[in-house]
């Protein structure tokens, strides 16, 4: 998992509630919080880490206000060097249409995550769709918190777009290692 990433999450924190970050970087193994704050931007860490820190703000704020600080989080690394260039590229590629843009989840999964699964988004009519997550490590298939928080996530692309829309999970199958997460939004 890129460090940036799950920096910027804690960061993201910060801003939204720096009482609550607190609580959140409070409740990480000291292990967890030395090696996100020792690395890199752009070094690669280990993924429990992340999941660890999704685990820990769900516990402290509460699924609903977690979900929102992780798809706003999400939304403000639109505009990272990471992913500004994928962003750019797709919009000009799929054009402004949810469907089409989010074909290209798969790009920008193999930038945040490596060698963590694959993703890939099957459309389900003009205005739903489906991700199809696969080959998905223990470490986030054992845990549905980290997934609803990937799915909370993933709803920032609706910000993005000016497009009412709604991500969620719907299914995990940890001996397969696979989970489904829909995707409904307004058509125009």
């Amino acid at each position: 998992m890129l460090g940036s990433f799950i920096q910027g999450t804690l960061e993201a924190i910060d801003r939204h509630d720096v009482e609550l970050g607190r609580r959140v970087r409070d409740g990480l193994r000291p292990e967890s919080r030395e090696a996100i704050v020792g690395a890199s931007r752009i070094a690669f860490l280990n993924l429990e880490l992340d999941v660890e820190v999704t685990e820990v703000l769900y516990r402290e704020a509460g699924p609903d206000r977690a979900r929102e600080i992780l798809r706003a989080n999400l939304a403000e690394t639109f505009t990272s060097a990471i992913l500004r260039s994928f962003i750019t590229m797709a919009l000009r590629l799929r054009g402004n249409e949810p469907g089409r843009l989010l074909q290209w989840s798969s790009k920008v999964w193999g930038q945040i995550y490596r060698d963590f699964g694959n993703i890939a988004f099957v459309p389900v009519g003009n205005s739903e769709g489906r991700f199809e997550l696969s080959a998905l490590p223990l470490a986030i298939v054992e845990h549905s918190v980290y997934l609803d928080g990937i799915a909370a996530a993933m709803s920032a692309v609706f910000d993005l777009l000016e497009v009412d829309g709604q991500v969620e999970l719907k299914a995990v199958d940890p001996a397969a290692g696979r989970a489904i997460i829909s995707a409904i939004w307004e058509a125009e």
